[in-house]
């Protein structure tokens, strides 16, 4: 019994011990704060000049040096802590100017091309990357508009030695002008013009396995299914699988590819990773596919579009624009514009710091050869109430199904039909104050199409002679310029 006495009284004298030495810990001497303060002072200017935002960092140490001076070496201490965390969570800062050029320079734009993608003339057509800027060049384009387009997982070259991809994948992608070396190339061909290239990513959509382009990092099946969008997880009266199905359904997905779920971490890595990788291949501008529409889908699930699982997913996406303009200005020094579809305006939360919206007609518009004029001053009125007036607002042919825009546009209008359509289309957008994006190459005719691009592609190109709508796009572009 008596030991057992002296083995508690033993306990109790160490947790004691413990428990002073934490609350009495001797305040750092004035010698060890000012080489404190002098490491703070180094980092935090090296990640000023980075452009990071460190004013809440300098706000804290501030209030140290104040308490050093009077002495509180202990309180300053915690307040150079605190200085030091806020270092770690620091963001990077655009500087006003930068975006103001930014944003001037992209007001300026005149003549917008749709070349999805720049570096598959190889395959196609037979037509480097030299003839494409000539091509881009004759119409005086200004913006090139889906110029690189990542769909699936892209080989890093031709040359790549991986566990990831097979040969006859990278030696297919190399076919297809499909892999960043191809983009670099093309990139640096294309900087030694004025034109802005835009690349494209979509939010839609993971593919059987993944790769992250910057880190390696693979996901597996397994992986790539747990990222998926589950409305469970809000506590949403409908299945993972359930949901899954319909989209499946909906978006022509095959079974093992997923919709993505906008709030998952492992998943906003992923989708950045893609955006990233473009733009350190030297992108100006990346446009996100149904970056909002989680959002929408959630909305519609829940009839509220309050409801926290909407709110949620929304937040997660106007991060995603953020984190894309921090990136290219952190590593590149470079303002990044960031687009997407318009229809997150309908949505009551903040607007996000998108630099232009695009909108595209129906394909009962481009059936009828007639825009719906109330239909449109309804989204001009709806994006600039949200947006302001001068946000930039791109229109163009899209594309997906059978029954498209794009499908009906190729397959149900004759070529003089198409050409006159441009004409309208041009005059029209022109007076609502929004650019008409020209559809020079790319977009997908549907898999029912008949009339293909040089008889074997279903993809469109104004200079097939099915089409043959290029010299009415440099006669618009021309009058534009």
């Amino acid at each position: 019994m008596e030991r057992k006495i002296w083995i508690g009284i033993g306990i109790l004298a160490v947790i004691l011990l413990i428990f002073f030495i934490f609350l009495y810990r001797p305040a750092p001497t004035r010698e060890q704060l000012l080489k404190k303060f002098e490491e703070f002072e180094g980092k935090s200017q090296e990640m000023k000049e980075m452009g990071y935002d460190v004013t809440k960092a300098e706000e804290f140490a501030k209030e140290a040096k104040n308490f050093f001076e009077d002495g509180d070496y202990k309180k300053a201490n915690e307040l150079l802590k605190e200085a030091f965390k806020a270092l770690e969570k620091a963001k990077i800062y655009i500087p006003e100017k930068v975006k103001e050029e930014a944003r001037v320079k992209l007001s300026q734009v005149k003549v917008a091309a749709l070349y999805e993608r720049v570096t598959d003339g190889i395959y196609y057509l037979n037509r480097s990357i030299d003839n494409v800027i000539n091509i881009l060049k004759e119409i005086k384009t200004d913006f090139i508009f889906r110029g690189g387009w990542r769909w699936y997982p892209i080989p890093e070259s031709p040359y790549e030695k991986s566990d990831f991809f097979t040969q006859d994948e990278i030696e297919e992608a190399t076919k297809k002008g499909y892999t960043y070396w191809h983009l670099q190339q093309a990139m640096n061909k294309i900087k030694e013009t004025n034109m802005i290239f835009c690349g494209a990513i979509p939010a839609q959509r993971l593919n059987v396995k993944e790769r992250n382009p910057l880190t390696g990092e693979k996901f597996t099946y397994e992986e790539v299914e747990e990222m998926a969008l589950d409305p469970s997880k809000w506590g949403l009266d409908m299945s993972k699988e359930e949901l899954q199905s319909k989209l499946q359904k909906l978006l022509g997905f095959r079974k093992n590819e997923y919709f993505p779920d906008i709030t998952n971490p492992k998943y906003q890595e992923l989708l950045l990773s893609w955006a990233e990788k473009q733009i350190d291949c030297g992108v100006d501008a990346i446009w996100i596919d149904m970056l909002f529409s989680q959002a929408r889908i959630l909305e519609r699930l829940t009839g509220d579009p309050s409801h926290y699982a909407v709110r949620e997913s929304y937040e997660a996406a106007s991060r995603i624009i953020d984190k894309i303009h921090m990136y290219g200005y952190k590593n590149h020094r470079k303002y990044i514009y960031v687009g997407t579809w318009w229809t997150f305006v309908k949505l009551p939360y903040a607007p996000p710091s998108v630099d232009f919206v695009t909108v595209s007609p129906t394909s009962d518009e481009i059936a009828s050869m007639k825009m719906d004029e109330e239909r449109w001053r309804r989204i001009a009125n709806d994006i600039r109430s949200k947006m302001g007036a001068e946000i930039p607002i791109f229109v163009f042919i899209d594309w997906g199904t059978s029954s498209s825009p794009m499908a009906v546009f190729s397959q149900k209008l004759s070529s003089e039909n198409q050409s006159e359509l441009l004409r309208t289309m041009n005059s029209f957008f022109s007076k609502e104050d929004m650019l008409f994006v020209y559809p020079i190459h790319g977009g997908f005719l549907g898999q029912d199409a008949k009339i293909l691009a040089f008889k074997k592609y279903r993809i469109y190109d104004a200079l097939a002679p099915e089409f043959q709508t290029y010299d009415t796009i440099k006669e618009l572009a021309f009058s534009n310029a």
